[in-house]
């Protein structure tokens, strides 16, 4: 259950990053007029996979920070 929650928040926080980026990039590269459509697939691509990424990330990190913790036996 608790890997659920770190997930959650992982997959929160990605969501997060990618539409403070998205909006970031899209104020710097769309100022011009003939903005390719690869910038706008690349912009919209960045919210799912962002996401993803924060979930797998914090996973990760909370499963190497809980194995690694002195004095812990691995009960959850």
């Amino acid at each position: 259950m608790r890997t659920v929650g770190i997930g959650a928040l992982g997959l929160i926080g990605g969501l997060l990053l990618a539409i403070t980026l998205r909006d970031i990039l899209a104020h710097a590269l769309t100022d011009t007029e003939d903005t390719p459509s690869t910038v706008g697939m690349i912009l919209a691509s960045l919210k799912p996979t962002l996401g993803l990424l924060g979930a797998v990330l914090a996973v990760r990190l909370d499963r190497r920070h809980h194995r690694t913790r002195p004095g812990d036996r691995g009960e959850d």
